[in-house]
């Protein structure tokens, strides 16, 4: 998630999407409280990281086939003029729905993962994690590969924020009911 400012100004909107909708345009663009952001090309580690939390939750939505789950989507909750994100990952729970062919997805998902780049800030990241919280994310996580640690955020104040380190195992609890995950499975390659 390494975000590298293209421009300092705050924009809009409408400026952003007629900016992403170019032909020059670099699809990897986002929208953080107005700024424009580019995300750098992810790591080997980093993608492997993104592939590890895609693979353990997708064995579980095989047999609990409740959301619609991958790599680089775009959210945009249309009325919202300041943000259009792009996690690493993220998953959202589904009724039946058929996922968004065109476009960003018209709401915010409800796990987001981002993964900590050479470049990053736990400063910025965490600003970020507030921002998915603000707009409708029932939990983030902030995977740092150096640490081998992941910090979790769920909207729900009755549930704390939490350090987990190899040694943990993560508890879904309502979000993907009876799946756990051990923290070390997702840092060893």
């Amino acid at each position: 998630m390494t975000d590298a400012v293209v421009e300092r100004t705050k924009t809009t909107m409408e400026a952003f999407e007629r900016l992403i909708e170019s032909p020059e345009a670099e699809s990897r663009l986002e929208l953080i409280d107005g700024e424009v952001v580019e995300k750098a090309m992810a790591t080997q580690e980093h993608a492997a990281i993104v592939h590890k939390i895609g693979l353990y939750v997708g064995i579980y939505l095989l047999t609990h086939p409740i959301a619609l789950a991958g790599p680089e989507t775009r959210y945009r909750i249309p009325d919202e003029p300041r943000n259009s994100l792009i996690p690493d990952w993220s998953l959202v729970l589904t009724e039946d729905a058929m996922p968004v062919t065109r476009g960003a997805v018209p709401r915010m998902p409800d796990f987001a993962v981002e993964v900590m780049s050479p470049d990053d800030s736990i400063a910025r990241m965490r600003e970020k994690a507030a921002i998915y919280l603000r707009l409708g994310t029932r939990l983030v996580w902030l995977a740092l590969p150096r640490q081998k640690v992941i910090l979790s955020f769920w909207a729900d104040k009755d549930r704390d924020e939490g350090v987990y380190t190899v040694e943990d195992t993560f508890d879904f609890l309502d979000l993907l009911p009876g799946f756990t995950l051990a923290i070390r499975d997702i840092f060893t390659f």
